[in-house]
């Protein structure tokens, strides 16, 4: 998978796990992608140059937080459980 590819199916999983938890963390991205931390980290950087005010980082629950002005900015009109359903038939599911 090319990077930009890459790094746009990542950012639409944020979205995605935002509206579909009202969360997501870390070990959601490496789970569905198998992505390193670091690549992780900038990405979520990336989602929040582009969506500051959709997400907040608690790091007592290390996890992202949606907040009440969130809206997925990435997936258009794709629905966030179609997404990610998609992303684990294409991917498997990692246990990293």
């Amino acid at each position: 998978m090319s990077r930009p590819l890459l790094d746009e199916t990542v950012l639409k999983l944020i979205d995605a796990k935002l509206a579909l938890n009202g969360h997501v963390t870390s070990k959601d991205i490496y789970r569905h992608l198998g992505l390193g931390r670091q690549k992780v980290s900038k990405v979520f950087q990336d989602y929040l140059s582009a969506n500051p005010d959709s997400m907040i980082y608690v790091p007592a629950k290390r996890k992202y937080i949606a907040t009440s002005s969130f809206k997925p900015c990435f997936l258009g009109e794709v629905k966030a459980g179609e997404f990610v359903d998609a992303l684990t038939i294409v991917f498997g599911t990692f246990n990293n």
